[in-house]
Formats: C-alpha cells, structure tokens, sequence
C-alpha cells in the first residue's frame, strides 16, 4: 500500500505539479490552452469542495447579500407594473384672468377644442363657479354679501391622453403650453398623486441601486478575504512559481476562477432565495389584489432575472479575486 503524504510532502508534489504544468504549458496552442483553462476551472471547483463548510458559509454569505437588492428589485418591478394600469381621465384646469370678458373666454374655449391633443373643453362661468363654492363650503351667507364675484372664469380641458406614468411628461409639457396663453393666469394638472407617486418610484430605484452598490463592494470584500486565505494556504507553491518564471497571470488565474465559482454559486442560491421568497408572498398579495378587483398578475423573479443575477455575482467574485491575489503577488514580489 502507499503511505499518506505528510501535509509538507503533499505542497510539494503540488509544487512538482504545477511546475510540470508550467512546463508543459510552453508555448500554449488555442486547443491546449482551452484545455488548460478547463483544467484549472474544474480544479478550483474541486478545491472548494475540500472545505465544504468554509465554502457553504462564503456562498450563503453572499446569496443574502444579493437577496436584498434582488427582493427589492422584483417589489418595485410590480409596483411599477400596477402604476402603468391605473388610468384615469385627466382634466387641466385653465383659470382665466379676471379682466377677461366671457366672448373671449367663450373664444379661447372653442379655440382649445380644435387641438388635436384635446378631447373637449367644458366652460364654467363666474356665476357657475360660484354657485358649485357656495354649496361645497357652506358659506353662501359670506359669499352673498361680497359686492363682486371673485372667481374667474375656468376652462376644465380634457385631454385625449388619459394619465399615467407613461402619459405624465406629455401633459405636463400640455399644461405649460396652456399656461402660456395670455388669456390664463394659472394651469393646473389634476394629477399631483400620479407626480408623487413617480417621485416616490424614482427614490425607490435610487435606494435600490445604492443598496446593490453597497452589498456588491460587500461581496468584492468576501469574496477576496476568502481567496486571501487561498492564497495564504499555497503560498509556498506560489513563491516557487514565481522563481521558475511563471508570469502573474498563469498564478492568477487558478484564484480567478475560485472567486468565478464563488460568484456563480451564491448568485445562484440568492436567485433561489429570491424565487421562494416571491412565491411564499404571491398567495397573500393576490388575495389583496382581488378585494380590489384588480386585473393584475404578480410578476416574479423570472429566468433573465436569473441570469443576470448569477452574471454579476460572478464578476463580482472575480473583481474581488483579482484585487486579492494582485496585492498578495505584489507583497510577494517586494519580499
């Protein structure tokens, strides 16, 4: 039978190893060198599986860290997603300067109506104005005894454009050509909720993306302190490679893919995670949604999601390996 190698002799059979490596890598074809790249992707992943425990907890690490963003992320998709269906007709109220006589804001309301972008112009008069105050605010005895009529005549315009997210900037951009007429000394788009509404949307994909900044510099940092213990652990092997010649991308690459593994697999968990987690909240949600009689489908975490998530994840890990193994080459090479 063979004897088990001591700890000392197993660095340096993987010493001898990676030297005949080297050797046998000179000078490298594309087919030899695909191969090598295989060689060296499969033994990273054996690598990892030699510390299962130290492994699971740096993947699980930085599926939660990707969890986060990636929940918000799919909360926000469908918040915007029930914003795009709510739809309602919009109406731009014109108040019109007092000055003006009712032929010329009888005249300016016929005018508007010939817009294509309008689909009808109803009048309201003083006296009408008025009247729909005095029964809204109760104060009819106040209002009785003004000696003039304070209101102004107000044109309510109805676009053809019913509002929305999509809609908002062209009705906006409707309410200030209005304004600019010089018979109207205020427009006002009866749509401030919808304006509120993309405002608190447009924060929410602000924090997101701040968050995901934060948690992916998180990842470069536990992603390189781990291969900094890789590298520490065959530090020997990487002095000798050094001394036979080998140039910093053939001692680079082994830690490269270690961190690609890392990145791939807790890109993968997180997606899983985020899947559960937006299955196990579908049930409650679409209860909600039907006390609203809503017609409106959950969307969830779907395959390109997936995929984009694990793609990032994993240059995530490789950014964090190659910042990682250069600072621990460059302090070798200053040694």
């Amino acid at each position: 039978m063979m004897s088990k190698l001591s700890p000392r002799g197993a660095t340096r059979q993987s010493m001898v190893q990676s030297k005949n490596k080297l050797k046998d890598s000179q000078p490298f074809s594309l087919a030899q060198h695909l191969r090598h790249h295989q060689s060296v992707l499969m033994e990273s992943f054996a690598r990892l599986t030699l510390y299962p425990l130290a492994t699971v907890m740096t993947v699980l690490v930085i599926a939660i860290a990707l969890s986060l963003p990636g929940a918000l992320f799919v909360l926000l998709k469908n918040v915007e997603s029930i914003t795009d269906r709510w739809e309602q007709q919009s109406v731009i109220g014109l108040y019109l300067f007092s000055s003006l006589e009712d032929t010329e804001a009888l005249a300016l309301s016929h005018q508007l109506s010939s817009r294509a972008d309008v689909e009808r112009v109803d009048y309201i008069s003083k006296e009408e104005g008025l009247r729909y105050f005095e029964q809204s605010s109760g104060y009819e005895d106040i209002l009785s005894a003004l000696p003039e009529n304070p209101l102004p005549i107000v044109l309510q315009v109805i676009p053809k454009a019913v509002v929305s997210l999509e809609t908002l900037p062209g009705l906006e951009t409707l309410r200030a050509d209005l304004e600019a007429l010089p018979q109207v000394e205020y427009a006002q788009l009866d749509a401030q909720w919808l304006q509120r509404l993309a405002s608190i949307l447009a924060f929410g994909q602000r924090f997101i993306y701040g968050v995901s900044a934060l948690l992916l510099v998180a990842v470069f940092l536990i992603v390189g302190n781990t291969i900094r213990t890789a590298v520490e652990s065959r530090r020997d092997e990487v002095m000798v490679l050094k001394l036979v010649g080998a140039t910093n991308a053939y001692i680079r690459r082994p830690f490269l893919y270690m961190g690609l593994w890392f990145g791939v697999l807790g890109g993968l968990c997180a997606s899983v995670g985020i899947v559960l987690f937006s299955w196990w909240i579908s049930q409650p949600a679409e209860r909600l949604i039907a006390l609203y009689q809503a017609d409106f489908e959950l969307l969830g975490f779907n395959l390109n999601n997936i995929l984009v998530c694990i793609f990032i994840s994993a240059i995530a890990g490789v950014i964090g390996a190659w910042i990682s193994v250069g600072k621990h080459i460059r302090d070798m090479e200053l040694q």
